[in-house]
């Protein structure tokens, strides 16, 4: 859920929101707590991906260092 009390950190962007969906069921299954920012708009328009920076999978600022570390072994590069 997203809470405006955090402070929410893009850790990693994905040109295809499926690769986002992925990551951030990694994420969530160490216990990170995760939110896609710009989602609907790229699955409205996949064109429009680029041009906004793509799907951005964002955490909160206290968990940012623990999901590099969970990327980075799970062999996605941060």
């Amino acid at each position: 859920m997203h809470h405006s009390s955090f402070r929410w950190i893009t850790v990693a962007s994905f040109n295809a929101p499926h690769d986002a969906y992925i990551m951030k069921a990694y994420l969530e299954s160490e216990g990170i707590e995760c939110f896609l920012k710009d989602e609907l708009t790229v699955q409205v328009n996949i064109f429009y991906s680029n041009a906004i920076g793509g799907v951005k999978l964002q955490v909160r600022e206290e968990d940012v260092e623990k999901a590099k570390d969970v990327l980075r072994e799970g062999g996605y590069a941060v």
